[in-house]
């Protein structure tokens, strides 16, 4: 039959369709594989289909528009029958090219729609990763340094200890510590070791300094216990953290080498002491007072002495008031000490006045602050540096002001004065739970202090060779 006939078209017969015009039909070789449908429906160029029959219908598929120049934008003939002939293995191949081009585009479709989550799944690992190494470095970074953790400890220290202390802590921090060893305090101090602590105790130990060794590696140990308990604690300041997980400087031992001290003058030195303090060049007035008025109050810790103002020595009472800081409770556990006065130290007392009562401190040589604690020790070089130092052809040894405190309680000890009432006068050992709650009056202990210091002057008056002064009074009986 005519119409099963193998059809055949060429570019002429494509691009001389008019608009409207019937469709032209070319079969594709073989039974069975379609055909190339060209239709003109307009002015347009010509669409081409490829054409199939499934059960008994027509199916088209469009494969493009036919170009019929150079420069219009379509297909040519042979491209449009390579299409269809791809198409017309798919047809035998498959059956259906439709459905099957349709689940092809579904695959393709969820394909893409897979590869898309990939690359976004990627995509959230990626910047989940690089938070987490943000995270990560941000933790690093707030996690302190050796350095950070002891500068820490001193803070921590400002309340509870005295200002002398926290300058000592200051001062070890930059002489033992970042000074000759800055790379040791930049380090993370969780990757502190025992040999890094070594590597700070020894070379103190080294030059001679054995005992600030010791007290450097329980410095040291306390810093890092701060650190360990301090990240848990309710009300931080400190930003840094340690992450701490032991105390290297507890497991470096210091042979203990500290031995008591037992310098005290010699009833001759003391005679000597308070005879030339005075006149001793270096030495000014109000420096040499000091001594004397120490030793007058039978030994009181000569910075205790030297920070009171005006305001401590009541005039009704007779008594100075000493505020005492020494011990762990530092600053926090500050206790009052009263002092009574004897007519020899109100007497020293008022020829301070005179030189000092438009200032705020007795103890003042600048007007501007209160004696600080180097300068008596500089003050007694300069008289073991004097002729008067040299007692029957012979140098007296050198001594500090601290051992004027112990001269007082051993003199206090030859003369018979008991143990309790030394201790009393000088505020030693007022410490314990007793002490705290109960025995927390400084007034109830006048009665005693007073019967203390009238016995000191006794003896005192026996050492410096003269008459004795008199017994404890009252400021308010004496020239005001």
């Amino acid at each position: 039959m005519a119409s099963n006939a193998f059809k055949t078209v060429n570019d002429q017969k494509v691009r001389g369709m008019t608009p409207g015009c019937s469709p032209l039909v070319e079969s594709l070789p073989g039974r069975g594989t379609g055909a190339l449908l060209f239709k003109r429906a307009n002015e347009s160029s010509p669409v081409c289909y490829y054409r199939y029959h499934m059960a008994g219908k027509q199916v088209l598929i469009k494969l493009g528009t036919y170009r019929r120049t150079a420069r219009e934008v379509g297909f040519t003939l042979p491209e449009l029958r390579d299409q269809a002939a791809a198409l017309a293995q798919i047809a035998k191949a498959h059956g259906d090219v439709k459905a099957y081009l349709a689940n092809q585009e579904a695959d393709a479709e969820a394909a893409r729609l897979k590869n898309e989550r990939a690359v976004e799944a990627a995509r959230l690992r990626d910047d989940e990763d690089a938070r987490e190494r943000r995270h990560l470095a941000e933790i690093e970074a707030s996690r302190g340094t050796f350095g950070e953790l002891f500068l820490d400890y001193i803070e921590s220290r400002q309340e509870r200890a005295t200002v002398g202390v926290v300058k000592e802590l200051e001062r070890l921090y930059h002489t033992n510590m970042l000074a000759p060893h800055p790379s040791i305090m930049a380090m993370k101090a969780r990757d502190i070791r025992p040999d890094h602590i070594l590597a700070i105790l020894n070379p103190i130990w080294d030059r001679g300094a054995k005992v600030q060794a010791d007290r450097m590696r329980s410095f040291l140990s306390a810093a890092f216990s701060h650190g360990l308990r301090s990240e848990n604690s309710v009300g931080r300041t400190s930003a840094k953290s340690y992450n701490l997980e032991s105390n290297p400087a507890a497991l470096v031992e210091v042979e203990k080498v500290s031995v008591p001290a037992i310098r005290a003058l010699s009833d001759a030195e003391l005679r000597r002491f308070w005879g030339t303090v005075e006149t001793t060049e270096g030495i000014g007035p109000v420096m040499a007072l000091l001594f004397k008025f120490v030793i007058a109050t039978g030994g009181q810790r000569i910075l205790n002495i030297c920070q009171t103002t005006w305001d401590d020595y009541d005039l009704k009472t007779g008594t100075v008031r000493l505020i005492h800081r020494k011990g762990r409770g530092g600053q926090t556990m500050s206790r009052p000490h009263l002092v009574p006065l004897t007519k020899r130290a109100i007497a020293i007392l008022e020829r301070v006045r005179d030189i000092n009562g438009c200032h705020p401190w007795p103890w003042t040589t600048t007007g501007k602050q209160h004696i600080v604690v180097s300068s008596p020790r500089h003050a007694i070089s300069d008289w073991l540096k004097s002729k008067h130092a040299i007692i029957d052809g012979t140098q007296s040894p050198s001594f500090s002001p601290r051992d004027l405190r112990r001269t007082c309680a051993q003199l206090m000890q030859r003369y018979g004065i008991s143990d309790q009432l030394s201790d009393l006068l000088q505020a030693h050992g007022q410490t314990g739970v007793a002490n705290l709650h109960y025995r927390n009056n400084p007034e109830a202990a006048l009665p005693e202090k007073r019967r203390a210091i009238e016995l000191f002057e006794h003896a005192l008056a026996k050492v410096l060779g003269k008459k004795q002064a008199a017994k404890v009074v009252l400021l308010s009986k004496t020239k005001s």
